[in-house]
């Protein structure tokens, strides 16, 4: 039975349990996945499903339910059209979450990592217009005991406007990772284009067992800023930057160090598979609220080949992943342990 407190009335719709917002606003989301789509012979290893998305709300809250070893990650995006019109199908291909469209990244949780609940008065806008939310869990192969439960998503909901709005930049790769490396490094740079200061709300760290450090910098005339480091291979948890009140500016570089170790005798793809690899920083900034509809999820792309000439002057610690106190803190707090 559903406790929340100020809900009205609660409803099933397209395997997405929905409370009804009452007069201050909020409403909450659930998302589920059966983990019967992971075992069995008619398995896959990613499992999308598509729910009603409403136009002009703000999420305020992620939160993960159950057993928090139930699946590798969980992923929450938006799409104008399914990839499928079946309940669940399989996704591990980026291309067939959306049809005809590129998903709209929202959010990444990992097993072991607490939820996140966004700054107060701040919230991710789900668009001008109704779509869906893409619920995409990578599931375990190793959940035959609990085949009859599911992989929930809550969502907290505002219907009313936030004083800022969230928006999201994705730092990435493309590449391998070659054999016998000890410290193989992979830089993403791209120019902030923007044309309003925007303070960073949090950031991510995400890559797949060949991890070492992670680490985002802003860079301002030939200035390197912090903005996190860390440890990839702990669950993925969004956290507040090193130095408080970081503020983005037109102009900036926002630049990004990925180390790797593979002392394996053969080459480790990009992509994502387990058995691949990847390097993924998330950066979440404000925006006035009143601008967010025209704003897009930025994408800034290395690839592993590149030279990165440009990072003659990075720190010396980039490929070190301590010294983000953020990290050991929820690392405490939370008892978490790494991924890989």
């Amino acid at each position: 039975m559903l406790t929340y407190r100020a809900i009205l009335t609660v409803s099933m719709v397209c395997g997405a349990v929905v409370a009804r917002a009452d007069d201050t606003g909020v409403y909450y989301k659930h998302l589920t996945l059966p983990l019967s789509t992971f075992v069995g012979e008619n398995k896959v290893e990613y499992g999308c499903a598509a729910f009603p998305l409403e136009a002009d709300e703000y999420i305020t809250e992620y939160l993960p339910i159950g057993e928090r070893d139930d699946v590798h990650h969980i992923t929450v995006g938006m799409c104008d059209e399914p990839y499928s019109d079946s309940a669940i199908w399989e996704c591990v291909d980026p291309n067939h979450v959306c049809k005809n469209t590129k998903r709209v990244f929202l959010y990444s949780w990992t097993n072991g990592a607490p939820g996140w609940t966004l700054p107060k008065d701040t919230g991710i806008y789900t668009g001008d217009r109704a779509r869906y939310f893409i619920l995409q869990v990578h599931g375990r192969d190793d959940i035959s005991d609990r085949v009859a439960e599911f992989a929930h998503m809550r969502l907290k909901i505002r219907t009313n406007k936030p004083r800022m709005a969230a928006a999201i930049s994705l730092y990435n790769i493309n590449g391998y990772i070659p054999p016998h490396v000890d410290k193989f490094t992979v830089d993403t740079a791209c120019e902030w284009n923007r044309t309003a200061p925007a303070p960073i709300l949090a950031y991510g760290l995400h890559t797949h067992s060949k991890g070492v450090a992670l680490s985002g910098y802003i860079v301002r005339r030939g200035q390197w800023i912090e903005i996190g480091r860390g440890n990839p291979l702990y669950p993925l948890v969004m956290f507040d930057v090193t130095y408080k009140g970081l503020v983005l500016y037109p102009g900036d570089i926002v630049a990004t160090r990925c180390t790797f170790r593979n002392t394996g005798d053969t080459k480790v793809d990009i992509g994502y598979s387990h058995v691949q690899d990847m390097c993924n920083f998330f950066l979440y900034y404000g925006v006035n609220s009143n601008d967010i509809a025209g704003t897009k999820t930025l994408n800034c792309i290395g690839n592993t080949q590149d030279e990165g000439w440009q990072f003659d002057n990075i720190p010396s610690d980039a490929s070190e992943p301590g010294g983000d106190t953020d990290q050991l803190k929820y690392i405490r707090k939370y008892n978490m342990t790494k991924s890989y």
